[in-house]
């Protein structure tokens, strides 16, 4: 079967260190390749490291993270021009962010994976909130650090234990399918 041309635009994937943002894209981006061209995948920790963003370990600031939001949008509009459909995972947990990538993207999909703290906390893949207890981190986004829950997401999934990674992948390609998105 000859793959398909996507429509351009930007699936950016949100939530909490641990909410399941790079599980979750990396799903969505299997499931698209199978059909499309021009799938493009990027990811916060992988591009922080690529482009040598917060050497430092201790200072992920709200100003930081701002800017990484912002950098992270100039790439994802890099890869749109191009005719690319993006599939995003990071926190950039910022209104200011929100809203300029509304603003400057034509197909902008906005998906929230909301988790409980508890559960975040027990997951902790990083090992961040065990580091922040601890008290050998500070900065942790939903601990010391406060962030913009998103507003209005076209997508917005509120964990619960009955929810899996497939059936949050299956609810984002129908969503793309049912919208047109790509």
């Amino acid at each position: 079967m000859k793959k398909k041309i996507p429509k351009p635009g930007i699936l950016w994937i949100t939530g909490l260190s641990g909410a399941g943002k790079t599980t979750t894209g990396d799903l969505v981006f299997k499931e698209l390749n199978k059909e499309f061209t021009k799938i493009k995948r990027l990811d916060g920790d992988l591009l922080r490291k690529k482009l040598k963003l917060n050497r430092n370990k201790k200072t992920f600031t709200v100003a930081h993270r701002k800017k990484n939001g912002a950098t992270y949008s100039k790439i994802c509009k890099d890869y749109e021009n191009k005719g690319y459909f993006v599939i995003i995972s990071v926190m950039a947990l910022y209104n200011e962010v929100y809203k300029k990538n509304k603003k400057t993207f034509k197909n902008y999909i906005d998906v929230y994976l909301k988790v409980p703290i508890k559960e975040l906390i027990r997951r902790d893949p990083k090992k961040l909130y065990k580091k922040f207890f601890q008290k050998k981190i500070k900065n942790v986004a939903g601990l010391d650090l406060k962030f913009d829950e998103p507003k209005n997401c076209k997508i917005n999934v509120n964990w619960n234990k009955k929810i899996s990674s497939i059936s949050i992948k299956n609810k984002i390609i129908k969503y793309l399918k049912y919208k047109k998105c790509i």
